[in-house]
């Protein structure tokens, strides 16, 4: 009974020693696999329940093969912006399909060597696509309406993991929220001097509009602020910190001679061409004088016959009808009705822009200076655009993620905006964001997940946010074909998280993690695997010369 046990026991250790040469070759073929955890074999004896201490019965070994999955592998630079790195726990979230249906598995992988596919999904050399989930133009992920928030969720949802794609992705403009001017205006300007400014700023469709801004001296260290509607608008209104109307400018733009029956809306109330209320005439320009005399009559200018309206023509490319009376209060700010212009837009010939401007007593003067020239308080902190013939949305609030432009003029008592010096009128600086439209030209990944598309007019916008997978024991998972991983019962459920949180690691991006492989400890333990390999055909073949003895003695 010994000498067959020696003999099996030889014959275990051949198959212990030919598992662990397997792995050993595995490990070596795979040193440069991205993401690849290298494989160690352990052994275990085996011992039989017939020995005892008169005799002993040979039991033999069991290999136990073990994958480092949890070990971090070293990581290289790459010239890729798509190849990705994990730095620290966790696993890429992919799938076998690039629309995955309810039969297609997720499976977890370290390998983030991905590139785009004929119809723009992130795909792995192993042939596996990438989740994530998708986000707002703010970075935040897009969840269902039952769902309150993502971190640290164990259920992978198809509601809301789709698989990235950047194909997709259309180009970009972004409006206009905040405009800064600094300049100097002359400290020695006499009351009623102004001085201009003009500024370029983007509606929501990326269209670049001047507005002039003009700044008039109205009083000892005071200066009033008014705005021209850039062309193709209806309106353009000032606020104050408390959100009260410092002054409305309305705009009526004429292409061509309108004909009977166009009408415009001003206040609501709506002008025909043709009729009492708007004379027609074949003079443009007497026409119009004909419809701002009727509106200066509007009730929302002033009451009829109280002497407050007044009704001027300013020549020029751009003529000017100028409405006096009228207060400011909050909420009394011009508005022209955009369908009302584009009535008696006829196209025919080029013709001069008329502004309408609600004048009355400013709430207060838009800059207020110290002796020093320093600004002292403001009075104007915001501008609205609306009526965009464009079809832009109006920048006043009234669309969601539309907003007013916020207008800085420099810090109360700091010479870092407007001034008052003894010195000529100097624009320094004039800076505003947003920005004309662009095309995709590349994504950038930061290291909590976010992936950003870059445009070629220098903006970015957050698409998607790449969640990190992480295990109770990821030396638990179940190896698949593609350097990937699945979740067994050892490993425990996957956790969902942000990267770069809690217990996730970081996401590295132009970066590969390099396989755990050392070839050099690989050689050296072939070297002990070939030794123990044949010290164990040396078992077997000793115990078959002691079988063939004792049959011997039968003869």
């Amino acid at each position: 009974m010994s000498l067959f046990g020696a003999m099996n026991a030889g014959v275990s250790g051949l198959a212990a020693q030919s598992s662990a040469m397997a792995a050993i070759s595995d490990n070596i073929t795979n040193v440069n696999t991205v993401g690849y955890k290298g494989t160690k074999v352990d052994f275990q004896s085996l011992v039989t329940r017939q020995s005892s201490s008169g005799s002993y019965a040979a039991g033999g070994v069991a290999p136990r093969p073990h994958s480092g999955i949890d070990m971090q592998g070293l990581l290289q630079a790459s010239s890729s912006s798509t190849d990705l790195a994990i730095s620290g726990d966790g696993f890429f979230l992919v799938n076998e399909a690039a629309q995955p249906g309810t039969s297609d598995q997720y499976l977890y992988s370290r390998a983030g060597s991905f590139y785009t596919d004929d119809l723009g999904f992130l795909k792995n050399t192993g042939g596996f696509y990438l989740q994530g989930w998708p986000t707002d133009r703010q970075g935040n992920v897009i969840l269902p309406s039952n769902q309150t928030g993502l971190t640290n969720q164990n259920t992978i949802s198809r509601q809301f993991l789709e698989t990235i794609n950047l194909n997709r992705v259309g180009g970009t403009a972004d409006e206009t929220t905040n405009i800064s001017i600094g300049a100097n205006l002359p400290a020695d300007a006499a009351i009623g001097n102004a001085y201009d400014i003009d500024v370029q700023f983007f509606d929501s469709l990326g269209t670049s509009n001047p507005a002039a801004f003009t700044f008039s001296k109205s009083a000892t260290n005071q200066w009033d602020l008014g705005v021209e509607p850039p062309k193709g608008t209806a309106s353009a209104t000032l606020y104050n910190a408390a959100g009260q109307v410092y002054r409305s400018t309305g705009q009526l733009e004429f292409t061509g001679l309108p004909t009977a029956g166009d009408s415009v809306s001003v206040n609501g109330t709506t002008y025909t061409y043709g009729s009492a209320s708007w004379p027609a005439g074949a003079d443009l320009p007497a026409a119009v004088a004909n419809l701002v005399a009727a509106i200066g009559h509007d009730a929302a200018f002033g009451a009829s016959g109280s002497g407050l309206n007044t009704v001027a023509l300013k020549a020029g490319t751009t003529s000017t009808v100028v409405l006096g009376g009228g207060s400011n209060a909050a909420g009394a700010d011009f508005a022209v009705n955009a369908a009302g212009c584009s009535a008696i837009r006829q196209s025919l010939l080029p013709s001069p822009t008329f502004t309408v401007f609600k004048q009355g007593s400013p709430l207060s003067p838009a800059i207020t200076f110290s002796s020093k020239g320093d600004p002292a308080a403001f009075g104007v902190t915001e501008m609205a655009v609306t009526g965009f013939v464009s079809g832009a949305a109006s920048m006043d609030g009234s669309v969601t993620d539309v907003k007013r432009i916020a207008l800085d003029f420099g810090s109360p008592g700091e010479a870092d905006g407007i001034t008052q010096l003894s010195a000529e009128f100097t624009p320094n600086f004039i800076e505003q964001d947003g920005a004309k439209f662009g095309t995709y030209s590349g994504v950038t990944i930061s290291s909590d997940g976010l992936v950003q598309a870059l445009f070629d007019n220098g903006e970015r916008r957050p698409i998607y946010r790449i969640p990190l997978a992480t295990f109770v024991n990821p030396d638990g998972l179940e190896a698949k074909g593609g350097n990937v991983w699945s979740a067994t019962e050892a490993s425990g459920n996957p956790t969902l998280r942000h990267a770069d949180s809690g217990p996730a690691g970081q996401i590295v991006q132009q970066s590969l993690e390099s396989s755990t492989v050392d070839i050099g400890q690989e050689f050296t333990n072939m070297i002990v695997v070939q030794r123990a390999y044949s010290a164990a055909t040396r078992i077997i073949s000793t115990a078959d010369e002691m079988l063939d003895e004792l049959v011997r003695i039968k003869r």
